[in-house]
């Protein structure tokens, strides 16, 4: 008769068990005790995933997998094996003594004498606490929340009873296909003991390299829509807090025998963490929101951002959903909305993904690419995007508490109209935004596009009570005229909103980069009476068209964006912009006529060039083998430059210094300084004999030269991936240089302003024009007339 708990077989003195923990998964916290016994060991024992993460270190050994809920299963096959004289190895992920399989075994091998070893390994708590920072340096409890083991009730018992004695709780298995209110469940009862405002990290997937996600929350509500049975949460005690950097540290008990005068102790620390947190900031930030797109929200924020640093603020932006083509590259390689960066200038810093955590790039009219806190997350429709921003959220709080933290004012900018009710239930950036904050919101209204008055009603109509709260002041921008003509509409707003107006802002020009594409509605499609004349193809899906306002500056250049062939006719230059779907955008050249257009003036002498997608659409071939953007495969360029690209790898972008290579002296460039600018492209292009490589380019984020672009033996075509190249007044005089001559005109002067210069003018003319002292009031800033922010 054999015993279920027990093995079959009697013991060979030869065999021997190791049990090991393998750690969190990464082959780098396997640890060398671990390592050695799994060289050592003839046969391997294990659950299936544990078994693939160290396959490469399993050759020429006996492997016995098995799936889910068959632990019973695996410690007797795994005592079976040693009794037979063999060295096995039974595998746990994290530590085989922590919810792993070393207490079964021991069990079951009682009365065996079975020569059974422990090997330990790095626990998933451990992983966990050191990816969130140090939550766990003071007592803490561990709780699995699966009852498949464990009755509920106990586990709720122990629940309470841990938050009642004030320790961290890290909580194992919080969420499975089949358990999916236990999470919420042992919330509500800490909450009991907790503040509602206790840190909580959320790790997925610890220790595993590339897919470990972490974010930091408040107990009250924090976001648990991504948590699974691959996700690890700590609950902080009421001494936890979250510093500057998002690290959640849980005090020990050292600060007294460290703290000094001046000095930043975790207690200071946390005072400062939670006076800025998201829901307890109290007006240190203030959000600018709109009656519909394109009213002025990012100037406004801008010339805001500008005016607080010269009160001697730190001041920083937040958007926290942008949709955009026109992107920028942080100095670490992220990508976020251009209006972002500009708004950052203001501010005097450098951009940073906190400040846009989810970009979105539009590649068809049903789906985006979707950027969160600076990368690719991967192309999702608009109903895959709804469904994730439970999670894109997740990430906005993350990185608003993290600005928070660092800077003493905040200023949000929202999207579109804040009365969108069609999307109320999915908003993550504009009223649900401000309220995570806890700001004040001023409404900006567009009088230039008429129907001021409608706007601004309807859109405060349209809110709900608690929406409507939010709203403490009405900017009207855009004004031409007499503003004491608005007096009496502004008195009637006034009076049927309780909405105060705290500025009528007047028209005002200004060479400031433009965020969207919105702003191409401005621009010009028919020539002027300037002499040069420059085409960019307005492509249906142009990306990053800022490069190009240098031109557009240029007092004697025509700058025109071209959607159709015979606009073409008597241009001195055309330029194929970058593009988010460079197939279909190539697709779109043919079937309207300009691509035969463009190779005519190419035909007749005229000078092309291309910028990242634009370069790409110049080459012999353009392949997408993976879809990366389109469905289309394989389509022919227009093979004006002896390249080819495939679209395939990951992103890139980068900061860049580029040096003009030897051949680029046939446009004028030398390479006794270098040019700035970024990278923003996904594909792999290789030249041909029948072309040079223009630039060389030294990557700001990790060092790494290459050769970029290709440039044709005439000069007359030439491609880079490198955006902002125009900005360079010298490399920008070389290439206008030739197309000068062949006009017979003389370089004009240089006449840009600095872009430093121009948000100091934005600053100046909202001080003038703003209600400053009552919006200083909003944030509890003592704003007089004479203050030196206000000064022009």
């Amino acid at each position: 008769m054999t015993n279920d708990q027990g093995p079959r077989t009697a013991v060979d003195p030869q065999g021997k068990l190791s049990i090991i923990g393998l750690g969190p998964g990464g082959p780098e916290h396997l640890t060398p005790a671990a390592r050695e016994a799994l060289a050592q060991a003839q046969v391997v024992v294990g659950y299936q995933t544990y078994i693939d993460l160290v396959a490469s270190l399993l050759n020429g050994k006996q492997v016995r997998a098995s799936g889910m809920r068959q632990e019973v299963e695996r410690a007797r096959q795994a005592l079976d094996e040693a009794a037979q004289g063999k060295r096995v190895a039974l595998i746990s992920s994290g530590d085989a003594g922590i919810y792993g399989m070393a207490g079964l075994v021991l069990e079951m091998a009682q009365g065996t004498g079975t020569d059974i070893r422990v090997i330990p390994g790095v626990s998933a708590v451990q992983a966990a606490a050191a990816a969130l920072g140090a939550p766990l340096m003071h007592d803490f409890a561990v709780i699995s929340l699966s009852d498949l083991l464990t009755p509920w009730e106990l586990i709720r018992s122990r629940l309470d009873a841990a938050g009642q004695a004030d320790f961290v709780v890290a909580l194992y298995n919080p969420r499975s296909h089949g358990r999916t209110t236990q999470l919420d469940e042992a919330r509500h009862i800490l909450l009991r003991h907790r503040h509602p405002e206790t840190p909580v990290g959320i790790v997925r997937h610890a220790g595993r390299g590339a897919q470990e996600q972490s974010w930091v929350g408040q107990l009250a509500s924090f976001d648990d829509s991504a948590v699974d049975m691959s996700t690890l949460v700590i609950i902080g005690n009421s001494r936890t807090f979250v510093d500057e950097g998002g690290r959640m540290i849980t005090p020990r008990g050292y600060e007294k025998r460290y703290e000094v005068a001046g000095r930043r102790t975790p207690q200071k620390a946390a005072a400062k963490s939670q006076s800025l947190s998201p829901e307890s900031s109290s007006a240190r930030a203030l959000f600018i929101g709109g009656t519909g797109s394109d009213v002025g929200k990012s100037v406004i924020t801008a010339g805001l951002c500008r005016l607080f640093k010269r009160r001697g603020l730190s001041v920083a932006p937040f958007k926290a959903q942008n949709m955009a083509l026109n992107s920028a590259v942080t100095p670490e390689g992220g990508e976020i909305g251009r209006a972002q960066a500009l708004q950052a200038a203001a501010c005097g810093l450098e951009p940073h993904t906190d400040m846009n955590p989810i970009l979105l790039k539009p590649t068809s009219e049903q789906g985006s690419q979707v950027i969160i806190q600076g990368r690719v997350h991967g192309n999702l429709s608009v109903r895959e995007y709804h469904a994730f921003k439970p999670q894109a959220f997740a990430r906005v709080r993350e990185s608003f508490t993290r600005l928070a933290a660092a800077h003493d004012l905040i200023v949000m900018e929202g999207a579109g109209s804040i009365a969108e009710i069609n999307l109320r239930a999915h908003d993550i950036t504009n009223l649900k935004a401000a309220a995570l904050a806890q700001a004040p919101v001023l409404l900006v209204a567009d009088i230039d596009r008429g129907g001021v008055f409608a706007a601004i009603v309807g859109t405060l109509e349209l809110l709900n009570s608690e929406e409507r709260a939010l709203i403490a002041g009405v900017i009207i921008n855009r004004f031409r005229g007499d503003p004491s003509l608005l007096a009496p509409g502004i008195s009637e707003i006034e009076a049927r909103t309780g909405v105060p107006v705290l500025g009528v802002v007047p028209w005002i020009e200004l060479k400031l980069p433009q965020e969207d594409s919105v702003a191409l509605i401005h621009k010009k499609k028919r020539g002027g009476e300037r002499p040069l004349r420059i085409a960019v193809v307005r492509l249906p899906r142009l990306s990053n068209y800022t490069d190009f306002d240098p031109l557009e500056n240029e007092p004697d250049v025509d700058l025109l964006y071209v959607t159709e062939a015979e606009q073409l006719a008597g241009c001195d230059l055309v330029i194929l912009p970058g593009s988010k779907n460079t197939l279909e955008d190539l697709a779109w050249l043919h079937d309207n006529g300009l691509a035969a257009a463009l190779l005519a003036h190419h035909r007749d002498g005229g000078r092309v060039i291309g910028i990242c997608g634009g370069f790409q659409m110049l080459g012999r071939t353009l392949g997408d083998p993976n879809g990366v953007e389109s469905a289309r495969g394989t389509m022919p360029g227009l093979e004006l430059l002896d390249v080819t690209t495939i679209l395939q790898g990951e992103k890139q972008t980068h900061r860049v210094s580029a040096r003009p290579l030897p051949a680029a002296q046939i446009l004028g460039l030398d390479n006794s300084a270098p040019v700035q600018g970024y990278e923003i492209h996904m594909g792999e292009t290789r030249r041909g004999p029948q072309v040079e490589p223009l630039l060389q380019l030294t990557r700001c984020t990790d060092g790494r030269i290459l050769e970029d672009g290709a440039l044709s033996s005439d000069g007359r075509v030439w491609g880079t991936y490198v955006h902002g190249l125009f900005d360079n007044a010298a490399l920008r005089s070389a290439l206008l240089r030739p197309l000068r001559q062949a006009r017979h005109l003389t370089e004009p002067p240089a006449a840009a302003p600095s872009l430093d210069a121009e948000l100091d003018r934005l600053a100046d003319h909202l001080a003038a024009h703003l209600d400053l002292v009552r919006i200083g009031a909003l944030l509890h800033l003592d704003l007089q007339e004479n203050d030196s922010c206000l000064a022009g």
